[in-house]
């Protein structure tokens, strides 16, 4: 694993964080800051626990990995 930065940036209130891998190899996890800092910390964390996972290995749409990882930590 390289780098990860984590950005505050203005999203709409229905995203709460999302990650992007760049060629680099290194993840930016964008937060988004119309939240509290106490969700801030959860969305970054669920965030984090992807990059952990290996979600970004895997091939398939965004509903899929998110299903998938959620049966992994239940």
């Amino acid at each position: 694993m390289n780098d990860i930065f984590e950005k505050l940036v203005n999203l709409p209130t229905t995203i709460t964080a999302y990650t992007i891998l760049d060629r680099a190899g290194d993840f930016t996890v964008f937060i988004n800051s119309k939240m509290t800092r106490e969700r801030q910390e959860e969305a970054c964390r669920h965030e984090l626990e992807h990059i952990r996972n290996g979600d970004f290995d895997r091939t398939g749409s965004a509903d899929l990995i998110e299903i998938y990882a959620h049966k992994l930590s239940k």
